[in-house]
């Protein structure tokens, strides 16, 4: 009887924990949302090109940026989370964010060409864009993902694990996280809540593994850059302006949702999934790799 008291007694605190991390995650957020929302308001009364508009949309997370550098400048005790780009060493996080660029860019590249195999998508190229024009818009998604990657998983996830909440709990906690502050984003539903849950677990598996969040920013930072700005389609329900590529849909199917986008398809979920078991299977070589060259390191010193 006392170790099952015991157990639920563990349970509840995990959960407490948990609970607790995601609405200091979600309180930080929201005031940033609450600044950003005066912001747009700044933009719509501005005479600007369409495009840069849209860009200027994304940038506006540079606002997110600024209340969480302040979380962690005054509190001590959370400003590795904050700030957990900064670690590692410059040419491994070259390497993982250059992976997670590629990671990003396919698993996008699958499910739009799926969606077009199906018919639900036309794609044909649009009108040049310019390099400058292209750059600043990289530059402006990824700093939109590397914020939500701070929120996310560096914070809500590695927080809540660091805090002693197992690993699957804290998952489900930042993937929830994640998906949560999606949720006034145009057409946001079941399915998409789903679906942006599954890539939140993939993100938070990422971390988890290769030890970097600049894989994660990268890859979901491609991930809305193809959708956006190579493909023209909806990023989480917004739609696009400016892209390589123009895509017209033709209903809503297994792989494409006309109102949200591809983030709303069974199909993201599913290459999302597969993505996930990818991921375990090299990420626990990764680990063990990791391991026994500590091990090796440590017998060395005796």
């Amino acid at each position: 009887m006392n170790g099952q008291n015991s157990q639920k007694s563990q349970f509840r605190s995990n959960v407490e924990t948990a609970v607790i991390v995601f609405v200091l995650g979600y309180g930080l957020h929201y005031i940033g949302y609450f600044i950003r929302a005066r912001y747009f308001k700044l933009l719509e009364g501005l005479a600007v090109d369409e495009g840069i508009a849209h860009v200027l949309m994304y940038l506006g997370h540079v606002i997110f940026l600024a209340f969480l550098l302040l979380y962690a400048l005054a509190v001590r005790k959370d400003r590795k989370y904050i700030l957990s780009f900064a670690r590692g060493g410059f040419g491994r996080n070259i390497r993982y964010a250059l992976a997670g660029a590629v990671t990003g860019f396919v698993l996008m590249g699958i499910c739009v060409l799926s969606a077009a195999s199906n018919g639900n998508l036309e794609i044909r190229p649009a009108t040049a864009v310019s390099i400058p024009f292209f750059v600043f818009a990289a530059l402006a998604v990824f700093i939109q993902a590397t914020v939500e990657e701070i929120e996310s998983r560096a914070f809500v996830f590695g927080k809540t694990n660091d805090e002693g909440v197992p690993l699957v709990l804290a998952i489900v906690t930042s993937a929830f996280f994640f998906s949560y502050i999606h949720a006034a984003n145009p057409g946001f539903g079941w399915l998409p809540l789903t679906s942006i849950f599954v890539l939140g677990v993939l993100l938070a598996l990422c971390y988890y593994y290769f030890g970097t969040i600049w894989f994660c920013c990268t890859a979901h930072m491609m991930w809305n850059f193809t959708q956006d700005f190579v493909f023209g389609l909806p990023d989480s329900g917004k739609p696009a302006v400016v892209s390589l590529f123009k895509s017209t849909a033709n209903g809503s199917s297994f792989f494409y949702d006309e109102t949200f986008g591809i983030e709303g398809s069974y199909m993201a979920i599913v290459v999302n999934i597969l993505a996930c078991v990818v991921v375990v299977v090299i990420g626990r070589y990764i680990r063990k790799r990791r391991n026994a060259e500590d091990t090796r390191s440590q017998n060395k010193l005796y």
